[in-house]
């Protein structure tokens, strides 16, 4: 796989198709993919590298459900095929925890760039925490008795192999 950096933090969004076109600006002048998620519905780190290792995969085979990297890496996050349900995962007017993919080749040399978007630059938000739990157990269908049997420190557990099940949709 190609270089991949993940980085946090807080930003306030105005305008979402804006923040959306400068990210887009700084992929395009480094040639790497640059996908901002809503930090709060991810189950950690190894979730996030998880479905941006299954996007690529997917293009590299030309087994992708979606024309655009980014779009498939939340297709992958969400684990659903629906593009609009992957949606869910991303960025909303107002202040937003925000994890950040950079992945390609030119990904060091963007990362600058695209730390320079935050307000406030806090790898912390991308980590699973407790706090996380009910949100993620709405999102991806995670019920009370799941919980209940597995435990809740295994909550990432069950998110991520929600993910995982998009491969078995295509």
């Amino acid at each position: 796989m190609s270089v991949l950096i993940i980085v946090g933090g807080r930003v306030e969004i105005k305008d979402v198709r804006a923040f959306i076109a400068r990210m887009a600006a700084i992929g395009k002048e480094h040639n790497v993919t640059i996908q901002a998620v809503n930090a709060d519905l991810i189950a950690g780190r190894g979730h996030l590298e998880y479905a941006v290792s299954k996007a690529m995969e997917a293009f590299q085979n030309k087994t992708n459900l979606a024309r655009d990297p980014g779009m498939e890496i939340m297709l992958y996050l969400r684990g659903k095929r629906q593009i609009e349900k992957a949606l869910e995962m991303g960025v909303h007017p107002g202040m937003n925890n925000v994890a950040i993919a950079i992945v390609g080749d030119g990904a060091e040399d963007a990362r600058d760039k695209v730390l320079s978007l935050l307000d406030e630059v806090d790898d912390k938000v991308v980590d699973y925490d407790h706090k996380k739990d009910e949100a993620l157990m709405r999102l991806y269908d995670i019920t009370s008795a799941e919980v209940e049997i597995v435990g809740r420190e295994r909550i990432p557990l069950l998110a991520r192999e929600r993910s995982a099940l998009l491969e078995f949709e295509k």
